[in-house]
This record gives C-alpha cells, structure tokens and sequence, in this order.
C-alpha cells in the first residue's frame, strides 16, 4: 500500500479530480468527471484496518452552486476521509450525489454535494486539518512532531510532515488579514511599539499596539532593512489607517527621522528598558574599575608553604574577592517597588550589603543603580519631577569623580535623548519599553529553531500570518490617555523640592 506523503495528502480518497467551492449550501463542482483515474494514484481506504463511518447525502434533486437551477441527481459516488479519533483509526465514507446543471454551459455543469467539513480535495477532513495546524501554531510542535501526534494519538496513520506544511501554508492563505486590520484600525489605542529582528538571511520588521496586546503588521524581507525599507513599513501602516500618538523603538537610528516625516504629530519614545540596558554596560566596566581597587594575594611561591597551622592572608583576600565578584549582577537589580514581591532575597541582600562593606566604592555605584531606576519609575509622575532627579545625579560629585560613569552621565546630559526618553509621561498609561514587540517578534525566531522546514518565504509569511491572528482583537480596547497637568502650586513646590 502506498506510504502517506505530500502527494497522498492531496490524493481524494479512491478519487483525483479538480474541485472548486460551490458555496454555503455543501455543494461541490467538479469540473472534469470524465478523466479516468489512474490506478496508480488511488489510496484505497477500503483495504485499511481501520473503523469505516457511513453517511449518504444524495438527494434526488440539488440546486446548482453558479445559477440555483434545481438538478438532476445523475449517479451516486463514494468519498473516503480520514477522521481524527483518540481511539482507533476512523475513516468517513460520504455517499455524495453527482449532478448535471441543464442550465450551465458544457465543462461547468458538473457538481456534487458535500458537507461543509468534508469540502476539500484532500483526503483529511477539514476537522482533522484544523487539529494539526493547532499543533503547529498555538502548542509550537514542529512539523514533524505535529505529524508524528497526529499519526499516534489522533491515529491519522498515513499522515506526512510534508502535509503538515502544505495544511500551514493553507491555512495562512485563509487568513483575512483586510478584515482583521480594519477592526484594528477602529479599537488602536494610540500608542504603536515597532521593532525589527533578524533570522539568518532574512529580516521580520513588526508593529504592535501595546496597551491592546495585538500585532498590527509585519514585514519580511532579506539581509537587513534600511531606512527607505522602514518608511514604505509606515507609509503602509498609515495608507491603512493607523495614525498614532506615540511611537516606541529602541535606540536604532533608523526610526526617529523616519517617524518624523511619516507622522509629524506622533511623539517619539525611546526604550527605557533598552537605554537602561545599555547604561548596564557600562556600570559592569564601572564594577570592574571598582574591583581591581581590592587588595590582591601575592603569588604564591614555588614549594610547600612555611608556618602550616595559621590562616594564610591571601586566601581571606581570594575570599572576599570571590564574594564581591559574586555579587555584581546583584548590584544592577533595581529596588521593590510597592506592591511588588521582593526582588532580593535576605540571603542575596546580606550577599550585596557584604560585597559593599568588603568593596567601598561599590556603594556609589549602587546608589547611581537606585537612583536612575527612582528617575525611570512609577513615582517620576511629571516632567518636572524627572527633570529634578536627572539634575540631582547630574550635580552628584561622588558620581561625576566614579571611573566608569562619564558615558552615563553624557548620555543622562542629552537634552534632546532625555527629552525622547520620558516622552511617556505626556500620558497616564503609555508603555515606556518597546519590549511587547520585542517579545512578539522573538516568537518567529523561537519557532525557527524547531521549525527547520519553514525556511522558505512561503512558508514563513503562512507562519507569520497565523502567528498574528493568534490573539483576537480586543472587545473593550484601551485607549491611550493624556496625562492631566498638575496646576500652578504644585509646578512651584516640585521646582523648589
């Protein structure tokens, strides 16, 4: 018997014809009943031990897909299904009727009546289709695997990774991506997070509405995109309908012009994660500055060491510096913030309070780490505020004399950078981090490493399609929100504090 493939899973059960939707009503043309079907290529269900399922659908009479003309029922044919089941192998046998429209012109008078879950040209129901693609799109199996549940579990025993990938593609063809844009033109908050990743060869740019949690729109293309590359991304976007309030990026240099003319009225967000990130760089070089200033053991002399039974110095000074260096990451770990669970347990606090007593200078650096996360958090509620704690790091002396600061403090300096970085304070619940489109474009470069098969552009678009409409679009949107202006008083009493 012939093994399943690509080809058997497009192989119609006992029959090879070229079928074409007829419409809502179960109704199926087929357009070429007087080719003979080759022996060759029929896949005869009847010879498999498998559980057989009888259903007969023939009426005498059928009204015709194209002109609604009541038909003749001609003769009466058998189609065979495959049928996902956690028992057995099942397989549908359907008793379709064949009927000649009188009114149809000659070569599209043929047509046959099918249930809506069985109108396909494969051998698999579309029940069965759905099942694996789930397998692929929302549990993140790999072709094979996905195959490989179908054949043991859903006892789908001819069933071929091949055909999994022709069912992906399909399924990402079958996705109204017209449709699911206009209804996330009508509920886009305002706010559009846009970021781009590269997977070998290939790059994925994507736009996302943060505070609604959906994606807007991608773009694949090869090698890396440049700066016209990201203005046809936006002009598509805006041809569209989304006109936004605020767009976040990371510190990429291809976006701030190009936002600019795209959407003059749209202020720019940089990523406070990603300049934090960057700003964590540098206070890793800071800590090594800081650590070399730590008494060093002496090398050890060659031969066995004299006066054995007392405490031998340099192994307390090897000590502590293994402390200190243990605790480096610690030191970069932002406070709790109220309502948070606690971010350092008592034994990683007593680590850093430890590393700070054996290694001074890690205390200003430590109070540069608080006091930036003070500068980027919750409680910087206005523009004033922010700028208030910018100038207190700024004017700091212990910070401007700490080796390893000067590049976060010039950064910190930049007007026209600060100025990008809290644009989020315009707004009562914008999104201060590009890390949602981050996290959504990632989701691609993950299912790569398992999806070997899905290389080719074909396949990543039907991917990325299926990907997108994976989360629906929202029914009570949020909507970006501008941020009331504190009145006269309190602009004097923020300057003065």
């Amino acid at each position: 018997m012939e093994q399943g493939g690509r080809n058997a899973g497009r192989r119609v059960g006992g029959e090879v014809g070229n079928f074409a939707s007829g419409g809502s009503d179960g109704v199926w043309c087929w357009n070429n009943p007087s080719t003979p079907i080759p022996e060759a290529l029929m896949l005869n269900l009847r010879g498999l031990n498998a559980q057989h399922k009888k259903r007969e659908i023939a009426p005498e009479i059928a009204r015709c897909p194209r002109c609604r003309t009541s038909s003749p029922r001609n003769e009466i044919r058998s189609r065979f299904f495959w049928e996902p089941n956690l028992l057995q192998p099942t397989v549908v046998e359907l008793r379709v009727g064949c009927y000649l429209c009188p009114e149809c012109p000659q070569g599209k008078r043929w047509f046959t009546t099918l249930p809506p879950e069985f109108q396909t040209n494969q051998q698999y129901s579309l029940r069965a289709q759905e099942m694996v693609v789930e397998l692929v799109r929302t549990h993140k199996l790999s072709l094979e695997a996905a195959a490989e549940v179908g054949r043991s579990m859903l006892h789908l025993d001819k069933l071929h990774p091949s055909t999994v990938l022709c069912w992906l593609r399909d399924a990402g063809n079958a996705v109204d991506t017209e449709e699911r844009r206009r209804a996330l033109v009508e509920t886009f908050s305002g706010q559009m997070a846009v970021d781009e990743v590269y997977d070998g060869g290939w790059y994925q740019l994507k736009a996302t509405d943060p505070l609604n949690d959906v994606e807007l729109l991608w773009k694949l293309g090869e090698g890396s995109p440049s700066k016209e590359d990201i203005r046809r991304f936006f002009l598509e976007l805006k041809v569209i309908g989304f006109m936004p309030k605020l767009v976040v990026t990371d510190g990429s240099k291809l976006y701030p012009e190009v936002i600019e003319d795209v959407w003059p009225d749209a202020k720019h967000q940089r990523c406070v994660f990603h300049f934090i990130k960057q700003i964590n760089a540098d206070l890793l070089k800071a800590f090594r500055a800081a650590y070399d200033t730590m008494p060093k053991p002496p090398k050890r002399k060659r031969g066995r060491p004299k006066k054995r039974g007392r405490p031998r110095k340099d192994k307390e000074k090897r000590a502590n510096r293994r402390k200190v260096r243990a605790a480096r990451y610690l030191l970069l770990r932002r406070e709790s913030r109220p309502g948070e669970r606690a971010r350092f347990t008592d034994k990683e606090r007593a680590a850093l309070d430890g590393a700070m007593d054996l290694c001074p200078p890690l205390r200003i650096l430590r109070r540069f780490v608080v006091q930036l996360h003070e500068l980027f958090g919750p409680t910087t509620d206005s523009h004033e505020l922010a700028t208030t704690r910018r100038q207190t790091i700024l004017s700091d002396p212990e910070f401007a004399a700490t080796k390893g600061l000067s590049n976060a403090l010039e950064w910190l300096r930049d007007d026209d950078l600060f100025e990008r970085l809290t644009r989020y304070l315009d707004f009562d619940n914008a999104d201060k981090t590009s890390n949602h489109v981050e996290r959504e474009n990632r989701e691609l470069r993950k299912r790569q490493k398992g999806h070997y098969r899905i290389r080719s552009r074909r396949s990543m678009c039907a991917l990325l399609d299926l990907l997108t409409v994976r989360k629906p679009v929202p029914q009570h949107p949020r909507q970006l929100r501008p941020r009331q202006q504190p009145d006269t008083e309190t602009q004097e009493v923020l300057r003065a504090a």
